[in-house]
């Protein structure tokens, strides 16, 4: 069962997703595995996958993040 702090942490990282001023960035999927957090999708710049893991670091403290997304 996922412990519920790491559930309240994975909504907070879809919500800072999707307020993000690029769109590549609101459109990945996030996954979690225990306390891995998954990033999955496709952006066209590598700016865009290096936002999206740093605005999951901001929420994901003590998470391990994999940063899964391919850049077009």
């Amino acid at each position: 069962m996922i412990d519920s702090g790491f559930r309240d942490v994975t909504g907070q990282i879809q919500d800072l997703l999707a307020e993000s001023p690029i769109a590549d960035v609101r459109r990945i999927r996030v996954e979690q595995d225990g306390n891995r957090v998954l990033l999955h999708g496709q952006v066209h710049s590598f700016y865009a996958k290096q936002m999206a893991q740093e605005t999951v670091r901001r929420a994901g403290q003590g998470l391990h993040i994999v940063n899964s997304v391919n850049v077009d």
